[in-house]
């Protein structure tokens, strides 16, 4: 059926695995491998003619330009400005933001999660048992965090501004400290779960920040990667045929509302 045409794009390993469940489930797909809008990216639009596109993770460097899709074509994004989206808002097309789909949000909180669990275990040598751990934030992927590093014994502490969320964090039997604006880290690892650059740290052999956020990352001023690790995208490197599946599932749950 001409209207179930999906074309998938992006290098991501998640989206060309998506774009095979979704086969499998009864779907025309069809799955492009780039993150940037080209001339023969186009030329295959046109050829193929999708009445749904499912873009990469993170925004696209350029647009695909609306006059290329047919009228109808519902758009499912990812990460994207409203500066990036206003051509597809303007020319009147449908745009989905499977980033803001609830029960995908919450399983892609609990991969990144476990997918931390992996990074942490595989970094450190170290078990999380008796550990005490400072998380950031207390947000979906703050409270996924919490949930498995304390089913796993460690000590957690949640650090916030809003009273909801400590409030929230006490009921669940963690510490907790209000996230002031000369809040400082103690001698522990913190867990940065906020995407805003709200922490000034120095060198200290004895601590260590992990950041889950997206960009622009914690930090106020750079520190060396000795004391400070990004680590995005987790749900893909780690899980990727599990977040795949969260993808599909969040996508077909957006396209038959």
């Amino acid at each position: 059926m001409k209207d179930n045409n999906w074309l998938f794009i992006g290098t991501d390993s998640r989206l060309g695995t998506c774009s095979k469940i979704m086969f499998e489930r009864g779907f025309a797909t069809h799955h492009i491998g780039t993150n940037n809008y080209s001339d023969e990216l186009g030329e295959r639009i046109v050829e193929y003619s999708p009445k749904q596109i499912v873009f990469p993770i993170l925004q696209m460097k350029d647009p695909i330009p609306p006059s290329l899709l047919e009228e109808g074509t519902e758009l499912f994004t990812g990460v994207a400005s409203e500066e990036w989206l206003r051509s597809y808002k303007g020319a009147g097309l449908s745009i989905h933001s499977y980033f803001k789909e609830e029960q995908f949000i919450w399983q892609n909180a609990k991969l990144t999660a476990e997918g931390f669990i992996h990074e942490y275990y595989a970094r450190t040598k170290r078990c999380i048992s008796g550990t005490h751990f400072s998380i950031a934030g207390f947000g979906k992927v703050g409270k996924a965090t919490a949930h498995a590093l304390a089913s796993l014994g460690a000590i957690v502490t949640v650090v916030a501004r809003a009273d909801a969320q400590l409030g929230e964090a006490c009921y669940h039997g963690y510490k907790t400290e209000l996230l002031t604006d000369d809040w400082a880290m103690k001698d522990e690892i913190l867990i940065n779960t906020i995407p805003a650059k709200w922490l000034a740290a120095t060198k200290n052999p004895s601590l260590h920040i992990y950041d889950l956020a997206s960009a622009p990352g914690c930090l106020k001023a750079q520190l060396s990667s000795e004391y400070y690790t990004v680590l995005l995208g987790l749900p893909g490197k780690h899980f990727p045929v599990d977040a795949a599946v969260a993808l599909a599932d969040a996508l077909e749950r957006m396209y038959r509302r």
